[in-house]
């Protein structure tokens, strides 16, 4: 969970009544009033000459260091909060406004120390306190993270951030009948990654549906299209007709998925329909628990035409055919990604061909690969590709996603704090059978966690007829 703080621009009282102050006050002024009209950069200019006239000058510092967190130069914000700390360490706003610049940097024991200090001198800042729940989160002090949430919501009980952070903690807890219920706070919460819909048609709350038409959104990221797809068919065995809108890439792969009577890019008209449904609240409608999470798969496959294509791609040799992928989206979580550099270690494994699936590939992977992403247009080539391996081996992108849709065996690389549906303390998914974990022992570290990738492949090369997938174990297909 990565929730944006509010940031602080108080004016700062100043006991030098110089003439130098009053003139850089008067720039600041004019800075402020292009800073609440968008102009970040030249508002930072002001504030740049404020300090040439007043170096003094607090609120012109602490001003730029807000412009400088906007355009992302996070090293010189917190420098210049630092500076305005120095000489008055009782600045809430200079406070808060570092821990958001600390968060920025993904350094969140200094980050919690900011808010903490924030807090002390003004315990009614929620939004510090959202923050600082996410810092404990991200540091796995998950019953931390659960009490700041609680305490915001005990003081204001309709704080949408609170309990969009409540909803990822329950989720990443495994608590899913109560997440579910808080994650519907998601259309409130400031900046939310999808734009709450507005249609004319109720949304479809679990009541009798044969025979209606309902069109059911996608929102977010293609993972999650991905992931809660698999709710299409149940929608169909109730005896309704399925219209799904999705991201344009996953129109051609979706059109597979059992049960679905039209699959439309998202933007297109969808005709006459009854009811429709935002994807992600599908799980809360079904009561989706832990014990009865809908794991039939495959439920999506490449397309016939698709699978011809790429059958030729990969090769006939006797080696593992492995694919890989490092890098996702650095928003919201820039810590899933594994360097590239990092992945060294792979290159002891003998027997393996490593094909990319890192589509728009980020950093140069220290030894050969077979690169073929350039001919993928969309998600159906990824999966007509995928079709072709052995093997899976990923971070935590859609390409995770996609191959568990499959069926495909994987091995998913991931950091310390995870994403919530990928829960804590286990190396299988329920949402995904054919997926195996492999989680960072220790924040920002993938060293460990590339070691014992290259260990379990060492193994399946040695070992061939046996089943490492997921230990050996075993996993029911249970439907909702």
């Amino acid at each position: 969970m990565w929730p944006e703080n509010s940031g602080q621009c108080a004016n700062v009282i100043h006991r030098d009544k110089s003439g130098e102050l009053t003139i850089a006050r008067e720039i600041c002024s004019l800075g402020m009033g292009m800073l609440h009209a968008g102009r970040v950069h030249a508002a930072g200019i002001q504030f740049r000459k404020a300090l040439g006239i007043a170096p003094q000058c607090e609120e012109a510092l602490f001003l730029l260091g807000y412009c400088l967190h906007l355009s992302g130069d996070y090293d010189e914000a917190l420098s210049a909060y630092d500076q305005v700390l120095a000489v008055s360490p009782r600045h809430v706003a200079a406070w808060n406004n570092r821990g958001n610049t600390l968060l920025k940097l993904s350094r969140h024991e200094e980050a919690a120390e900011s808010y903490t200090r924030a807090l002390r001198l003004e315990p009614g800042l929620h939004d510090a306190r959202i923050a600082l729940a996410t810092c404990y989160q991200a540091l796995g002090l998950i019953k931390e993270a659960m009490s700041a949430c609680n305490e915001v919501l005990a003081a204001v009980p309709e704080h949408a951030e609170a309990h969009w952070n409540r909803s990822l903690l329950l989720l990443l807890n495994g608590e899913y009948r109560e997440g579910w219920r808080e994650y519907e706070w998601r259309w409130k919460k400031r900046g939310f990654t999808s734009p709450s819909r507005r249609f004319d048609q109720p949304c479809w709350q679990g009541e009798e549906i044969t025979g209606k038409v309902i069109l059911v959104h996608a929102e977010q990221g293609f993972g999650d299209t991905l992931q809660f797809c698999r709710y299409v068919p149940l929608l169909s065995a109730r005896g309704a007709r399925v219209v799904l809108e999705c991201q344009a890439p996953l129109v051609p792969l979706l059109s597979t998925v059992a049960g679905v009577s039209a699959v439309i890019p998202t933007g297109e008209m969808p005709g006459r329909f009854d009811l429709q449904a935002p994807m992600l609240s599908l799980p809360g409608i079904f009561g989706t628990s832990l014990e009865n999470i809908p794991t039939t798969v495959p439920y999506v496959a490449p397309p016939p035409d698709r699978l011809h294509f790429w059958s030729t791609m990969a090769g006939n040799g006797k080696r593992l055919k492995v694919g890989l992928c490092w890098a996702g989206k650095s928003y919201p979580d820039p810590g899933r990604s594994c360097p590239a550099d990092q992945l060294a270690p792979l290159a002891d494994v003998n027997g393996v061909a490593f094909h990319s699936l890192q589509v728009g590939r980020e950093g140069a992977v220290p030894f050969a690969m077979i690169d073929h992403t350039g001919l993928v247009r969309d998600f159906a080539d990824s999966a007509a590709l995928i079709a072709q391996l052995d093997l899976v081996v990923t971070v935590d992108t859609a390409v995770a996603h996609l191959a568990g849709a499959m069926g495909k065996p994987a091995w998913v690389l991931l950091p310390y704090s995870p994403d919530w549906r990928w829960l804590l303390d286990r190396d299988d998914s329920p949402w995904y059978p054919s997926l195996r974990l492999f989680r960072q022992s220790c924040r920002g570290s993938w060293q460990d966690v590339v070691q014992r990738v290259k260990s379990e492949l060492l193994n399946k090369l040695a070992f061939p007829g046996e089943n490492h997938l997921n230990n050996g174990r075993i996993f029911p297909k249970n439907d909702v």
